[in-house]
């Protein structure tokens, strides 16, 4: 039961750590991938969380966050859009650390098995050691 939480808080941490909220164009983003929310700055400086969002002709359509409100909002009225989206950058830093940590650990479990500690014998059969 315990395990089970640690594996899914375990992954949910690894899939955190691939995104990052960051600054993107609506209209190619949002047919390309999809999100399930977006945080849109209005050119009035009004701050929309728009879920479900869809690029329909040119405007952007989708429901109020937390509601089942409707919203709409010209694609000339976005000032800036964010949403989560694939970090390259993360992703390459999360890699190299589960990298660093198996080959530490490989490297650990084979330093145990080199003979008794101290002597540097590799081979613990022969007379030396």
């Amino acid at each position: 039961m315990m395990l089970d939480r640690i594996a899914v808080a375990g992954l949910f941490l690894i899939v955190s750590a691939c995104t990052a909220v960051r600054e993107v164009q609506p209209a190619q983003f949002i047919p390309q991938h999809g999100p399930a929310l977006v945080w849109v700055t209005t050119t009035s400086s009004a701050l929309v969380a728009v879920a479900s969002p869809r690029i329909d002709g040119d405007t952007l359509r989708g429901m109020w966050a937390g509601s089942q409100r409707p919203v709409a909002i010209p694609l000339n009225g976005v000032q800036s859009m964010q949403a989560k989206a694939p970090s390259n950058v993360r992703t390459a830093i999360l890699v190299g650390t589960l990298g660093l940590v198996a080959g530490g650990t490989i490297w650990s479990m084979t330093q145990k098995n080199s003979g008794p500690a101290g002597t540097g014998c590799a081979d613990s059969m022969t007379e030396e050691c």
